[in-house]
């Protein structure tokens, strides 16, 4: 996948600063969002299965099917052979516009990309089993839940201008002007063009602020201007298209005022274009591109209207806009929002009413709207805006916390951001969208990882910029009575690739479990003790790999748990998978349908497995099912190494599962044991499945602590400039000796901050001049700190402002 950044280095903070540039998006530190075929293919597999659950994406099989074409759920299985084909993968078939894909559970769905997006062409997927292993029997816990990585990563509204947060008083002191009265809805255009010669990046990026006080719209980008657009009258709300048509709510002219971006980067002005007339009080619009982001002929308008409470819905020509709809039936609506699905309008709308009580997310049908759910707010909240990002995650500013919180498109609640401490009064949010040209390749419309947030304007506050990254909340494992099976649950906070790996105590990779994409919200992976060539992995330690990458950035987000697993052997006897019959040493196989209990092992005197590796210490438990296809009546009983443990019992068509029975701990003093199923009397001898398991032992669960890096590096320290401490991260993959150092200008060793072995792993020190002897004594300037591991060596440079 190729990922190309993003100049996102937020108009206002870039704007004070001297000179003007059209750097490479890359280098300021922001990423737009970009998908291969195969990607968007697996996404959306992920988001049906979703139809499954309880919060599903039901909205997915509605707006990503082709005219007339509805899904099929079908009832899997009810056993254990449906849950051990759950863990296996997925099989994809792409090519060019056509893709058909056959799901692991036996389902199969097809689609085809038309313009830009992929549809459902037909479709069956299988909802979970309802019997033998599920998730649902995964009731013993183990450990308390971890979390690792950042949904909302705190970001310097400009690192190289070392500003950490816009407010008045940075405006005055480096302006000498207020710049603003107040800040309001805020709105962005974002255009780069990257060509093969000089020069070889053009970018223009606006950031649009409402200065509602003084009747005006403040608009600036990164060639540090700032300019503002004054013929409004209680500018209320803005919205930006892909062509930067520029629309601007108007309160105090009942209307909606439309300007077009005239004019590249520094040259960059707004020229009045046409108004869409008598709404009463535009509080908030927004934009559908209608599935076609990079054709605007047929985009939509959406008005919430505050005073007349309801929603207008408008189709807007190049130079006038026509109503196509009234939504009635709201409650002081503040906020509507067209949601996403990568990059492109999904058709859902969400709206927030009830005086800031409540979010309703609504299918856009044409001319009505159906309701799919609410959210209701308590009286600690009140929502004041929404937005949402390239996967129509959304974004939604409370108000009474100051907090921004982060929901799925179908209003699972993901993560949240923030605090009364963290923002002052925040009030807005604006996650930007752009149009990327890159010569010899193609134009896109991407989302960028990046929030720009507005706050209370005074002397400390009024900007911030926070980095979307991507979390894995609330990872947690669980296990059924018999540990026939683990279960994986977290919650995935972003969209991204979800890689799941297993690890022996040899440290071997066993089994991979998902390597493929997934959207945000609640996910459970279930493993069935079983390794990539189907058999059953024996008693041991294990280490359990997750890893998450997002679609904006390499860098992964990583989680380890190692735990100790007891024996268990499930045997599905005569299903004719080798794996299944792997301990039989007499017997051949019998079926008369297919499933456990339609397939058994027969023999003319006696069924036998010999299992291996047992512990002498521990105690183990056998149970077995008996049943016979033929009708016809036999008697059987069952020894462990010659001693009888199961007394003779009549077997019959209709299936019998015995309790489980203890193994006589001198039959394994070896670590071997052989089971014998033996017939009394007439007929044969004949099993249909078999359990065995150790007892008395735990599931506990240890996280280790960061994945392991692949290579050597060190990081800036952040905050830099500081004062008096700052934090400095290096990584290392392998174990050996480290040492940290910090030198002043001339090269006089300060201090040693790090000086002895460390295993592979990323780490931070911190260096706090105030805890130094003769700290006090230190001067700012500039000095050097160096880590050295092994043949690595690398210093870089940081400044102490006192």
């Amino acid at each position: 996948m190729r990922r190309l950044s993003s100049i996102l280095l937020l108009a206002w903070g870039a704007s004070l600063s001297q000179g003007g540039d059209s750097r490479a998006p890359e280098q300021f530190g922001a990423y737009w969002a970009r998908v291969s075929d195969r990607a968007e293919v697996e996404l959306l597999v992920d988001g049906l299965r979703g139809t499954t659950t309880p919060h599903g994406g039901e909205w997915i099989a509605r707006k990503h099917a082709a005219p007339g074409v509805r899904i099929a759920f079908t009832q899997a299985e009810s056993d254990r052979s449906a849950v051990r084909a759950r863990s296996k993968a997925d099989h994809y078939d792409i090519r060019e516009h056509i893709a058909h894909v056959q799901l692991r559970d036996g389902g199969a769905l097809s689609f085809e990309k038309t313009t830009s997006m992929w549809k459902l062409t037909s479709g069956v997927i299988p909802s979970p089993p309802s019997a033998g292993l599920s998730t649902a029997d995964m009731t013993i816990s183990a450990g308390p839940a971890t979390s690792v990585g950042e949904t909302f990563i705190s970001t310097p509204l400009s690192k190289e201008h070392g500003i950490e947060r816009l407010s008045r008083s940075t405006t005055r002191a480096r302006l000498s002007r207020e710049l603003l009265s107040s800040t309001g809805k805020t709105a962005s255009y974002y255009h780069v063009r990257y060509s093969n010669s000089a020069p070889f990046v053009r970018a223009t990026y606006i950031q649009f602020v409402v200065d509602r006080e003084w009747n005006r719209i403040l608009y600036g980008n990164m060639n540090h201007w700032i300019k503002a657009y004054t013929n409004v009258v209680g500018p209320s709300a803005v919205a930006t298209d892909a062509d930067g048509r520029v629309f601007i709510g108007e309160t105090g002219n009942n209307r909606i005022t439309v300007l077009q971006i005239s004019g590249e980067e520094e040259q960059a002005h707004l020229v009045p274009a046409f108004s869409i007339n008598n709404i009463t009080e535009p509080s908030d619009i927004s934009l559908s591109d209608n599935g076609t982001p990079l054709d605007v002929s047929d985009d939509l308008l959406y008005v919430a209207d505050a005073a007349t409470n309801q929603i207008l819905k408008y189709s807007v020509g190049s130079s006038s806009a026509t109503l196509l709809a009234t939504f009635e039936g709201f409650d002081s609506p503040t906020g509507v929002l067209v949601g996403k699905w990568d990059g492109a309008a999904s058709g859902l709308l969400y709206v927030i009413d009830g005086v800031g009580r409540r979010l309703r997310m609504f299918d856009d049908q044409g001319t009505s709207l159906t309701l799919l759910k609410e959210i209701k707010a308590d009286h600690r909240r009140y929502f004041q805006c929404l937005k949402a990002d390239h996967f129509g995650n959304l974004y939604v500013v409370d108000n009474a916390s100051s907090q921004i919180l982060k929901y799925t498109a179908d209003l699972q609640f993901l993560d949240a951001d923030g605090s009364k401490d963290a923002f002052s009064a925040l009030g807005n949010v604006d996650i930007p969208f752009g149009k990327i040209e890159i010569e010899d390749e193609g134009t896109y419309w991407a989302g960028f990882d990046q929030i720009f947030a507005a706050e209370r304007w005074d002397e400390q506050s009024g900007a911030q910029r926070r980095t979307l990254g991507l979390s894995l909340k609330d990872i947690e494992f669980s296990t059924d009575a018999d540990m026939s099976g683990i279960l994986n649950t977290f919650t995935l906070t972003d969209f991204g690739v979800v890689s799941v790996r297993l690890y022996d105590g040899s440290n071997r990779l066993i089994r991979t479990l998902n390597s493929a994409w997934m959207v945000s919200g609640e996910k459970n992976i279930l493993w069935d003790r079983r390794d990539d060539n189907g058999q059953q992995v024996p008693p041991g330690t294990y280490r359990y790999e997750i890893e998450a990458q997002s679609a904006y950035r390499d860098e992964p987000t990583a989680s380890q748990t190692q735990f100790y697993l007891p024996m268990f052997y499930w045997q599905d006897c005569g299903s004719g998978v080798v794996a299944d019959d792997a301990m039989l040493v007499q017997g051949s196989a019998v079926a008369w349908g297919s499933g456990p209990s339609l397939t058994a092992n027969e023999h003319a005197t006696a069924v036998q497995y010999r299992f291996a590796g047992l512990n002498p210490e521990s105690k183990y438990e056998v149970a077995v099912e008996f049943v016979t296809g033929d009708g016809i009546p036999r008697m059987q009983d069952m020894t462990i190494d010659g001693m009888t443990i199961l007394a003779a019992l009549q077997v019959t068509s209709s299936p019998q599962r015995t309790d489980f029975i203890a193994l006589p701990e001198d039959s394994y003093k070896d670590g071997n044991v052989t089971l014998s199923i033996n017939k009394r009397g007439e007929g044969t001898a004949i099993v249909s499945q078999i359990w065995l398991k150790e007892v008395g032992v735990g599931f506990n669960t240890l996280q280790i602590e960061g994945a392991i890096p692949t290579s050597y590096s060190l990081e800036q320290n952040y905050p830099n400039p500081f004062n008096p401490s700052t934090v400095i991260r290096y990584a290392i993959p392998q174990d050996g000796l480290v040492t940290l150092k910090v030198y002043d200008i001339t090269g006089r060793e300060v201090v040693t901050l790090v000086n002895e072995n460390r295993a592979a792993g990323t780490y931070e020190a911190r260096f706090d001049v105030s805890t130094l002897t003769g700290g006090k004594n230190l001067a700012s300037g500039v000095y050097l700190y160096r880590v050295q591991a092994g043949k690595f060596s690398e210093a870089k440079k940081m400044l102490l402002l006192k």
